[in-house]
């Protein structure tokens, strides 16, 4: 069961950099527009997210892999700036919700 679900985890790993890329290219021909803060953000987590959603599922295929403390640290630092991308655009909807989609920066 952890090799499917690792080689699952892989998958979406690889493939959701292009998905969003497709969702983010219909999102900006619809308006309201985004804030440039708000799209860097998501360039940001689309280029984050993926990284651990790959070692997370490399470790659960690989035992050894998961041992090593380089690999572990790359898991647990991708999902740290995954948590805080996520918090910050968190935080930026709300600021444009309150300001009426004006970007102060």
């Amino acid at each position: 069961m952890r090799l499917v679900a690792g080689i699952l985890l892989m998958v979406l790993g690889v493939s959701f950099p292009l998905g969003m890329l497709f969702w983010l290219n219909q999102r900006m021909k619809r308006p309201p527009a985004l804030a440039p803060r708000q799209v860097g953000l998501l360039l940001a987590f689309n280029g984050v997210l993926p990284v651990g959603v790959i070692a997370l599922g490399l470790g659960l295929i690989s035992a050894s892999a998961w041992g090593a403390l380089a690999f572990r640290l790359v898991f647990l630092l991708s999902a740290v700036a995954t948590g805080i991308l996520l918090f910050a655009l968190w935080l930026t909807g709300r600021a444009d919700r309150r300001t009426g989609g004006e970007d102060g920066g």
